[in-house]
C-alpha cells in the first residue's frame, strides 16, 4: 500500500520525512539527534535545500533553510518559522554575522532579505536585479517586448526600451501591476514562444510541461499538456519542458516530453509523432529521460533537432515522422549521457548545426561545444580556449556567420572565427553570473540574455560586428 499511496510519481508530489538535525561534539565521530519532533520545512522537494547555519557566538542558535526559514535558540530541540510578508519561500543561503548574532543576510527564490533581530523583522533588498531566468525571447512589436520564465516567479514580459531602475527606499508590493514588467503566469516560469504575426498570441507555462496559449488583449486561455493514451506508459516531462513555435507556419507548435509532439492548430490538438527519444525512465525524485531542447531550422520547415537530459540528440527532416540519432557520432573522448542544453540549427547553411552539452549534473565542468556541417552525421569540437564552465546556450550572430555567442554557468563569450577561439563578452554592467538563454532581435540588431540570478540584459550588436573587422585585420 505504501508504494501505491505515497511513492513518488516524478512530479514532486510525494511527501518527505524530515528534515532532521544531528549534532556532534567530537568532530563527527559520534552523532546525536537534536530535534524532538519532525522538522517540517522540506515540503516535497528537500533536495533543493539542505543548508544549515550556526551562530559563531552561541552554538545553540541554529538556522535551517527549506521552504521556510526556521530558527532555533535551544540547539535544535524546537524551531520557529521566520518567514514574513516581505520574504519569499524556498530559502537557499543564510550568512550569520559572527560579530552581531541577530544580523542575518538570507537568499531565497525572491531575492535577498536582511534582519538585525533574529528574523523578527526583515528588510527586503530591492536595489539589485536578481531574477533567475530560465528562458528569454522577444516579439516583433515596435518597440519589441522581452518575455521570460523565472524560477518560482512565473512568466513576465516588458518593453525592451524601458530603463528599469529601483530607488533604494522604494519597496513595491508584489503583484501583476507592481512593476513595468507584467506577469502572465505563475509557478516556476518556463519557456515562452510568441506568434509574431500579431505579437499578441503567447505560449507560456510552468514546470513539468504545463503550458497555455493566451491572447494578450484578452479572450480565452487554452491549456496545453499532452498526456499518454490509454494503455500506454506515462509521459515524462522535464522541469523545463521545451516548446517551439515554427517560424515557417506559426499555427504549428512543437512540444517535448520524452516524445516529440506536434500541433497543427496552435496547441488545440497535440499528436505524438515519435517514440521515446531518450534512453528510458530512471527512478528518482524528478523525471529523468526527458527532452530538454527543441529547435527548428530557420531555413527549412520540418527540419527539427531535439536533445535530452540523458545525452541523446536526434534530427528529423520531415517534421517528426522519422528520426535519426546524431549523438553517437560525437568525438569518442566525450563522456556519454551529458545533459543536452541546446541543439541550434544555423540560419546560414541548412546542414550546419551547433550543440552544447552541460555536465555539471555529472560533476563535469568542461565547456562542451560542437558544430556539424552535415546535419549531425559528423561533429567537430569547438571552444578549446573556453574556461571550464558548463555551457547552456549557443547562438549565431544575425549578420555574420563567423560570430557566435555562448552562455555558460559563469558568463557570456563571443567568437569571431566560428568557435575556434573565444573572448569574454561581459562588458561594463554585466556581472559574472550563469547565462541560461540568449535571444536576438534581428530587426533591431540587439542581443538579450537571460541570466539565472541577475535578471535580463540587452545590448546592441553593432559594436561587436564592427569589432569583427578589427579582429580579422589582426589575423
Amino acid at each position: 500500500m505504501y508504494d501505491w499511496l505515497v511513492a513518488d510519481d516524478g512530479f514532486q508530489n510525494a511527501g518527505i520525512i524530515g528534515c532532521e538535525l544531528y549534532r556532534s561534539d567530537d568532530a563527527g565521530t559520534t552523532w546525536k539527534k537534536a530535534n524532538a519532533k519532525e522538522i517540517k520545512t522540506y515540503n516535497t522537494y528537500g533536495y533543493y535545500f539542505g543548508k544549515l547555519s550556526v551562530s559563531a557566538q552561541d552554538e545553540n542558535k541554529v538556522v535551517i533553510l527549506g521552504f521556510n526559514c526556521l530558527y532555533s535558540d535551544n540547539g535544535g530541540k524546537s524551531f520557529i518559522i521566520k518567514d514574513k510578508s516581505n520574504t519569499h519561500p524556498d530559502w537557499h543561503a543564510c550568512w550569520i554575522n559572527p560579530n552581531r548574532d541577530g544580523h542575518w543576510i538570507a537568499g531565497h527564490d525572491g531575492g535577498c532579505n536582511i534582519t538585525y533581530d533574529y528574523g523578527k523583522h526583515w528588510f527586503k533588498v530591492i536595489n539589485n536585479a536578481v531574477g533567475q531566468f530560465y528562458n528569454i525571447t522577444t516579439d516583433d512589436a515596435k518597440p519589441y517586448n522581452v518575455y521570460g520564465g523565472l524560477q518560482d516567479n512565473g512568466t513576465w514580459f516588458g518593453n525592451s526600451k524601458l530603463n528599469v531602475e529601483f530607488e533604494e527606499d522604494e519597496e513595491k508590493e508584489d503583484g501583476p501591476d507592481a512593476y513595468n514588467w507584467k506577469s502572465i503566469g505563475g509557478g516556476d516560469g518556463m519557456q515562452v514562444q510568441v506568434d509574431t504575426r500579431d505579437n499578441k498570441t503567447v505560449y507560456s507555462g510552468f514546470q513539468f510541461g504545463y503550458y497555455n496559449r493566451r491572447n494578450m488583449d484578452g479572450g480565452r486561455s487554452f491549456s496545453i499538456h499532452p498526456m499518454h493514451d490509454l494503455g500506454q506508459l506515462k509521459l515524462r516531462y522535464n522541469w523545463q519542458t521545451p516548446i517551439w513555435l515554427s517560424k515557417h507556419a506559426q499555427d504549428v507548435l512543437y512540444y517535448g516530453s520524452n516524445k516529440f509532439h506536434r500541433s497543427l492548430n496552435k496547441g488545440e490538438k497535440m499528436e505524438a509523432l515519435s517514440g521515446d527519444l531518450t534512453n528510458g525512465k530512471k527512478e528518482g525524485k524528478i523525471p529523468f529521460g526527458t527532452l530538454t531542447t527543441i529547435v527548428e531550422s530557420p531555413l527549412k520547415f520540418g527540419l527539427v533537432y531535439v536533445g535530452s537530459d540523458d545525452g541523446n540528440m536526434h534530427v528529423t527532416k520531415d517534421g517528426g515522422y522519422t528520426w535519426s540519432n546524431i549523438n553517437s557520432t560525437l568525438p569518442k573522448n566525450i563522456p556519454l549521457g551529458l545533459y543536452v542544453s541546446r541543439v541550434m540549427p544555423s540560419q546560414y547553411k541548412e546542414g550546419r548545426v551547433y550543440a552544447t552539452l552541460n555536465g555539471y549534473r555529472n560533476d563535469n565542468f568542461a565547456a562542451y561545444l560542437f558544430v556539424s556541417e552535415n546535419f549531425g552525421i559528423t561533429w567537430q569540437q569547438l571552444g578549446a580556449d573556453l574556461p571550464a564552465e558548463p555551457l547552456n546556450v549557443v547562438k549565431e550572430d544575425p549578420k555574420n556567420e563567423n560570430i557566435i555567442y555562448v552562455g555558460s554557468d559563469n558568463g557570456m563569450y563571443v567568437s569571431f572565427d566560428m568557435g575556434k577561439t573565444f573572448m569574454t563578452m561581459m562588458g561594463k554592467n554585466l556581472p559574472r553570473v550563469p547565462v541560461h538563454d540568449i535571444a536576438i532581435q534581428q530587426r533591431d540588431n540587439e542581443i538579450i540574455i537571460g541570466t539565472h540570478g541577475r535578471s535580463a540584459y540587452v545590448t546592441k550588436l553593432d559594436e561587436v560586428q564592427k569589432a569583427y573587422t578589427t579582429f580579422t585585420k589582426t589575423k
